[in-house]
């Protein structure tokens, strides 16, 4: 059934961007601005990781270090969201998403120009514990705005052209700005002078999003009548409001599953197929290329799916794509993680479903936090909805780890497989008590709508 929005037509005071309808406020230089800022963070924040074994090469980082020293910077970035993201939320509903985003972007630049100077391992990792608040402002805050700049009836296409800017900026970074380094280092450039300059060039360019954003995003918050609550209380609400919604609490549950999507595809497809291709007498190099083209495979799929995942989104209402969304990831997972041989033929289509899996969540979740945040305390929804993610991804690539290097290199899919189709029966459990209460006596014969 189509979304009641739709039927009854966009608010009039919102403008048309394309195939959206803006919020009321909403102009359409600040959505392009939004979007244009959500594709730069992101690949931004994605070429940090892709650093490291420069950074840990010039830092003299023995090889068998590495893969550790790495693991606890990831895991030291994800503890700095689980701990200040509902704070983050709480303080831009009290004072603007805007300013907050602004701020953020100006502590990552701040943390790009210092990151290549680091001098130990210990200095390494404060600079990226620094570092990590302002990207914890700057994601928590995108997230916020993307969810405020959309009318209902058209939020997720506007979240699955989101997911695409995000695809871009990931695979921009991956194609075209890790080679930065080798390219100034081939002008004459000693290796630590390439990268620090690299690091410094994109620390400029994060200060110019930052003045883009301050001219170009809406400055504003909703703010509740009367007195205020205290900031702790209103970061705490967060979870608080998860036990008497359990439209809440199943946002919740989506955001920790399709983090952890993300991470396991991420993590241990490349792991995998490269682990089976030295089985079978490739080189480092031959199965380190084999891998990134299945895993290139799969992260186009999911860059081409989020578009006509926005579609179906906005033609069903909210629970039914929540449903259809997660049983996608589960099916994607399930078939990539009973694959035999991951050099066989049978991989390329199992890797196409999980990227149509993973695409499937991570657009759905965005769309049903989008709706189920309430105003006035959005920001701080949007903030617990991003530590819920982070919980995730440290848990389920914990257990992933484990059951990889124990059961084999599918089993990390089966088990991303029964958390996905555990968030579809949750899903499916909740539109039906709401679709059964609404068939009741005091609403005979009514379906649904949009805000199931």
């Amino acid at each position: 059934m189509p979304p009641d929005a739709a039927r009854s037509g966009p608010d009039p005071r919102g403008l048309r961007l394309g195939p959206f309808w803006l919020a009321p406020g909403v102009s359409r230089a600040n959505g392009l601005v939004l979007l244009y800022t959500s594709f730069s963070t992101i690949g931004l924040v994605t070429w940090v990781n892709f650093a490291n074994p420069y950074v840990f090469a010039l830092l003299g980082v023995p090889p068998d270090r590495q893969g550790q020293l790495a693991s606890l910077l990831v895991l030291l970035q994800e503890a700095v969201q689980i701990v200040l993201g509902g704070l983050i939320g709480a303080l831009s509903d009290r004072h603007g998403r805007r300013v907050v985003l602004v701020g953020g972007l100006v502590l990552m630049a701040a943390g790009y120009a210092v990151y290549p100077l680091a001098g130990s391992e210990l200095q390494l990792v404060l600079l990226r514990a620094f570092y990590s608040v302002g990207m914890t402002a700057a994601t928590v805050m995108v997230s916020a705005s993307l969810a405020e700049y959309t009318q209902e009836g058209t939020r997720g296409r506007w979240m699955g052209t989101a997911g695409v800017c995000n695809g871009l900026g990931v695979v921009l970074t991956a194609v075209l700005l890790s080679r930065l380094p080798q390219f100034l280092a081939g002008r004459g450039f000693s290796q630590a002078e390439a990268l620090t300059v690299s690091f410094w060039i994109f620390a400029g360019y994060l200060l110019l999003l930052a003045g883009l954003a301050r001219t170009g995003l809406v400055a504003r918050s909703v703010r509740p009548a009367g007195p205020q609550a205290s900031l702790l209380r209103q970061t705490l609400h967060g979870l608080t409001i998860a036990r008497a919604s359990p439209r809440i609490a199943l946002a919740y549950a989506t955001a920790f599953a399709s983090r952890g999507d993300l991470v396991i595809l991420t993590t241990f497809m490349s792991l995998w197929l490269v682990q089976a291709g030295l089985a079978e007498g490739l080189t480092p190099a031959e199965a380190t290329g084999r891998a990134g083209r299945v895993f290139g495979l799969a992260q186009g799929m999911a860059l081409v799916w989020s578009f006509a995942m926005g579609f179906i989104l906005d033609r069903v209402t909210r629970l039914a794509g929540i449903v259809i969304a997660f049983s996608l990831a589960c099916a994607g997972y399930l078939a990539l993680g009973q694959v035999d041989d991951p050099l066989g033929s049978a991989m390329l289509p199992a890797a196409m479903l999980a990227g149509i899996g993973e695409a499937s969540a991570v657009v759905a979740a965005g769309v049903f936090i989008g709706q189920e945040a309430p105003a006035v305390t959005r920001g701080v929804v949007l903030g617990t909805f991003g530590v819920a993610g982070s919980v995730g991804m440290v848990v389920l690539s914990g257990l992933g780890g484990q059951v990889f290097d124990r059961f084999g290199g599918g089993t990390p899919f089966l088990l991303m497989g029964v958390v996905n189709g555990g968030v579809a029966l949750l899903a499916l459990r909740l539109w039906r008590s709401h679709a059964a209460g609404r068939r009741g006596p005091s609403s005979p014969g009514q379906g649904g709508c949009n805000t199931l």
